[in-house]
């Protein structure tokens, strides 16, 4: 079954990059609307730290969660000052669909819902990963806008941005790595083995 299932993804995985990457054919002028997508997301992240009064959690982690929020407050006042400067920036139009933003929502609702009602490592893990997660999308955002933003002010921005977001996330890893797995029955090792 695992092998059937391994033979599928290749051929999935083989299937869609069979016809090369997809690329624009030239880089067009940094969007508004990936800055609101960015503005969005630091928006949220620089609340993360928030979710720490309500759950007593080890030091590393408060540290690692309180970095990301402080970072991305910071980056988010510093976008806010960036878009009142000409050209202007929208930063509350995404451009994404109805159907789009009501997806995320939902995915938000859910993902709160869950690190509320968890508690130790399962809350420390679903952290983590939820962070990883939001890091890799915006410091992979932040590089893209910097590939095709002509503003000095704003590409050094973005520049500076996803150096402190890639460093975040490779801090969020680490803690992941560290992190112990769930224990099987009778194990001491703090690892599940799986037959």
């Amino acid at each position: 079954m695992v092998r059937l299932v391994s033979l599928v993804l290749v051929g999935v995985l083989g299937c869609a990059h069979a016809g090369g990457p997809s690329r624009p054919r030239e880089v067009p002028a940094a969007s508004g609307h990936g800055y609101a997508l960015l503005h969005e997301i630091l928006g949220q992240e620089r609340q993360v730290s928030k979710l720490l009064l309500i759950k007593a959690e080890r030091k590393p982690l408060e540290s690692v969660i309180d970095a990301i929020a402080k970072t991305c407050d910071t980056a988010y006042d510093r976008l806010e000052d960036l878009a009142a400067e000409r050209p202007r920036l929208d930063l509350s139009d995404t451009g994404l669909p109805a159907d789009e933003v009501l997806t995320r929502q939902a995915i938000a609702r859910t993902r709160r819902d869950q690190l509320l009602a968890a508690s130790g490592r399962e809350f420390e893990l679903q952290l983590l990963w939820s962070q990883h997660e939001a890091l890799t999308y915006a410091s992979h955002l932040a590089d893209t806008l910097a590939r095709s933003e002509t503003e000095p002010a704003r590409l050094a921005f973005v520049r500076a941005l996803w150096k402190d977001l890639v460093r975040l996330d490779e801090d969020v890893r680490a803690l992941l790595r560290r992190s112990p797995g769930p224990r099987a029955e009778g194990s001491t090792s703090g690892v599940l083995v799986r037959e």
